[in-house]
């Protein structure tokens, strides 16, 4: 049995159950989770290394456990919606982990920070929920399962913060990626009506239509608070980059939803905030294979405010393979400053030569029992064919919507009378693949 959720049936539905659960991260298009305090090593823009059918994001984060801590903590930061949900079970948190053994605990605590200080647990401590690893060296979902209110005293709907811990209790230095969480809806989500405009490549905001896959900055590169919000960017968020010392060329390396096809005006313009003096910036358009097609040199008078830098792209009209951007700040040099940039936009895009027409696939929750519920963004009105097979490739379940609206979209399939094992669903949008592996464990 399924149901297919369409735009004008799921106003209704979200009227009638009210918030849903959310993705927090996906390290792509995503990006609710403001980062705090962290122990270990956490770099949040890394190329995914080992991509399956349990997650084939191009982007993923990389967590090294600091050893000296035996409950060492990724903080985010968020006001969230009622929990009451979550702590009776009826929704649950899930991740996409990559992890160096099975039977590791990983462990997701919600707090109000207000009350819960480094020395003082369990004051301030809401709830804390377990999952645990079943593979090594191979992507899994995990599905995390209420554990304890360690302080009953607070609210449901006082809680405004998400503690991610790796195996804690321990003091292992052990690596991790982690990808697509998925948690308690927020209490007011900014972007939740936020239509998605393609010429602006990346606000660190409810606009990212262009993934950074690696930076020698490393943990030196994320997205934080508006240093100085002015006419040129009052933005909440923005993203900051501290140059690595050690690279003479210190690269932040992006790509493209899809090759740029550049009009003959094209312009692409970034906004930076530095306080180093004039420094030279230059922007290079590549192939995925990491081929220069031409760098464009500019320069920021770095005073301590954000000004607009623009780098005349037309010159690249003709070339259907600009798949890949490289921003360098000072190259040529050796030193460690710290920038700031935002709201990277393009003008002028005449198409995309490989058009993207569907986002943020995700399966929840994942394993499933009863039922499980797969969920896309169309960017425009397409044709989308599903199909759900058992590990044999035999089709179970196989779904044909014509012309579906474009935007959010959700499919549920009843999994009831399935035998437990491995599933694989396709998502074909105009003839063009997506696929995912969905676990049933009645």
């Amino acid at each position: 049995m399924k149901k297919i959720y369409l735009a004008t049936l799921l106003i209704l539905a979200i009227a009638m159950t009210g918030h849903s659960q959310i993705t927090w991260d996906n390290f792509e298009d995503s990006r609710k989770a403001t980062y705090g305090f962290i122990s270990g090593t956490f770099i949040p823009y890394s190329q995914n290394l080992f991509p399956n059918g349990v997650n084939f994001s191009e982007v993923s984060a990389t967590y090294t456990r600091n050893p000296a801590e035996a409950f060492d903590v990724i903080v985010m930061e968020g006001v969230m919606a009622d929990l009451t949900d979550y702590v009776n079970g009826t929704k649950q948190m899930t991740i996409n982990v990559y992890s160096p053994a099975p039977n590791i605990t990983v462990q997701i605590t919600l707090e109000n920070a207000a009350a819960a200080l480094p020395d003082n647990f369990p004051t301030g401590r809401h709830s804390i929920y377990l999952a645990q690893t079943t593979v090594a060296n191979a992507w899994e979902p995990l599905t995390f399962t209420f554990d304890q209110q360690p302080d009953a005293s607070i609210p449901n709907t006082s809680v405004d913060q998400l503690v991610l811990l790796f195996a804690p209790g321990t003091n292992t230095d052990d690596t991790y990626f982690f990808d697509n969480l998925r948690g308690p809806e927020l209490a007011n989500d900014p972007c939740e009506d936020v239509q998605e405009d393609v010429s602006v490549l990346n606000d660190f905001e409810c606009q990212q239509n262009v993934n950074y896959i690696f930076s020698h900055s490393g943990i030196n590169f994320r997205r934080v608070v508006n240093p100085g919000p002015d006419e040129t960017n009052g933005s909440d968020f923005v993203a900051t980059y501290t140059r690595n010392g050690g690279e003479v060329d210190d690269v932040l390396i992006g790509r493209f939803d899809g090759n740029l096809d550049l009009g003959p005006t094209s312009v692409i313009t970034l906004d930076v905030w530095g306080d180093a003096g004039p420094k030279p910036l230059t922007l290079s358009l590549q192939t995925v294979d990491n081929d220069v097609i031409e760098a464009y040199p500019s320069f920021i008078a770095g005073e301590g405010s954000w000004e607009t830098v623009s780098f005349n792209v037309g010159s690249q009209s003709e070339n259907p393979d600009i798949g890949q951007f490289v921003i360098l700040f000072d190259p040529g040099t050796n030193n460690s400053d710290v920038y700031f940039f935002d709201n990277m936009t393009v003008s002028g895009v005449v198409s995309t030569e490989e058009e993207v027409l569907i986002k943020n696939i995700v399966a929840f929750p994942n394993p499933a029992t009863d039922a499980f519920t797969i969920e896309y963004s169309l960017i425009e009105n397409s044709d989308v064919n599903i199909t759900l097979t058992d590990i044999t490739g035999r089709v179970i379940e196989n779904i044909s919507v014509a012309n579906q609206a474009v935007g959010k979209q959700y499919i549920e399939f009843d999994t009831a009378d399935f035998s437990d094992g491995i599933y694989l669903f396709n998502v074909q949008v105009d003839g063009k693949n997506n696929t995912g592996k969905i676990i049933v464990a009645n």
